[in-house]
């Protein structure tokens, strides 16, 4: 027969093993509740991008296109999760002086994987036409010199 002080032990070891096995049915029913990690929007990352002849800078306050004597601007865009952005901007061709006439609107778009960024410029003026631009991340950092001006 057990004494008093046994029976007490016994009690609560199985109150201890009940406890824990509640507290493991708790931690199973909540992971199991939760949603898996949805990728999520982003911003376009910080630096200089550069190819086909195009160079991008991105800085937290604006993106900068300089392609030939052709430059353009835009406010940092939000990267969806599946890689794309599309955001209103400017862009204009300009040889010489820089003019003094706002810079006429155009749509940015793009496709981002990885370091890879393909830009699609579509100028408003028709006389413009689109251009699409492969673009690489890389370690340089500051503006894009325009050389047209």
């Amino acid at each position: 027969m057990l004494s008093t002080d046994d029976n007490r032990l016994a009690g609560a070891g199985a109150w201890l093993t009940r406890m824990v096995a509640v507290g493991l049915v708790c931690l199973l029913v909540e992971a199991c509740a939760e949603t898996p990690t949805q990728p999520r929007d982003t911003t376009l990352p910080t630096g200089r991008w550069s190819g086909d002849g195009a160079c991008l800078s991105v800085a937290v306050d604006g993106c900068d296109l300089v392609v030939g004597c052709g430059h353009g601007q835009f406010p940092p865009p939000v990267v969806h999760a599946d890689g794309t952005f599309e955001i209103n901007g400017t862009y204009r061709i300009e040889v010489g002086p820089v003019s003094i006439n706002p810079a006429p609107p155009a749509v940015f778009s793009g496709i981002l994987r990885g370091q890879t960024l393909t830009l699609s410029v579509t100028p408003s003026d028709p006389s413009l036409r689109p251009a699409s631009y492969m673009l690489q991340l890389t370690n340089a950092s500051g503006k894009c010199a325009v050389p047209c001006v």
